[in-house]
């Protein structure tokens, strides 16, 4: 019976890479340094945001403090500026919370953003909110959903499933042990995602494979 779903939140809740590509070229041109186009973009983000300065900033690494904090501080004022829920979640969102499953997200976005996000999108729906924290490890690793799992005092793998859209998500969800669903609407292609339990094209598809999982276990 699943009774936690956790999901990622660039790529999978909402669209926000036009909002972390504005950002990102602003401190890079402030900077005096090449900037990247939507779709490079696209392909730097995933692991957080210490990677994702690190590969626009390449090879100019003696700039990445300079360029971190100018990118933290415009994307911390301008992160609702073109993001958007994808279609199809606010409905997937009233659907989990009307039959009782908690909802959590976990994003390898720092903290104190995906909070500013959420909060902004959301608006205290979600029972959970986990960004990047300096206690836990980026995904993949599972730290931040040991850390969820705890504060829902759920020990049984089973009874949890993990959302995301990049192979980042996929193998967060592989190394924890949930069910993993990859949606395609994302970041990355069905390709990268290969090694997922389901796969999802539409939100409405989550809530079909949480039903019939639930089913199934009755």
């Amino acid at each position: 019976m699943i009774q936690l779903v956790i999901f990622d939140l660039d790529g999978t809740l909402l669209n926000t890479i036009e909002d972390i590509a504005i950002s990102l070229n602003k401190s890079l041109k402030y900077h005096n340094l090449p900037t990247h186009s939507l779709d490079t973009v696209l392909k730097m983000v995933g692991n957080g945001v210490d990677l994702l300065i690190q590969r626009a900033v390449n090879p100019y690494q003696d700039l990445f403090n300079d360029v971190k904090q100018y990118y933290l501080q415009d994307y911390n004022k301008n992160c609702d500026i073109n993001t958007k829920p994808y279609k199809g979640i606010p409905e997937l969102i009233k659907w989990l919370k009307d039959n009782n499953i908690k909802i959590a997200v976990l994003s390898n976005k720092p903290h104190i953003d995906t909070v500013t996000v959420m909060d902004k999108y959301f608006n205290n729906t979600f029972d959970y909110v986990c960004g990047k924290k300096d206690c836990n490890r980026i995904k993949p690793h599972s730290d931040g959903i040991i850390e969820i799992m705890n504060y829902f005092n759920i020990k049984n793998n089973n009874n949890v499933m993990f959302v995301g859209d990049s192979e980042v998500d996929v193998q967060t969800g592989l190394n924890a042990k949930l069910k993993t669903i990859a949606c395609t609407w994302g970041f990355r292609t069905i390709d990268q995602l290969q090694g997922a339990h389901y796969f999802a094209n539409t939100p409405n598809d989550i809530k079909n494979i949480i039903e019939e999982l639930n089913n199934g276990s009755n």
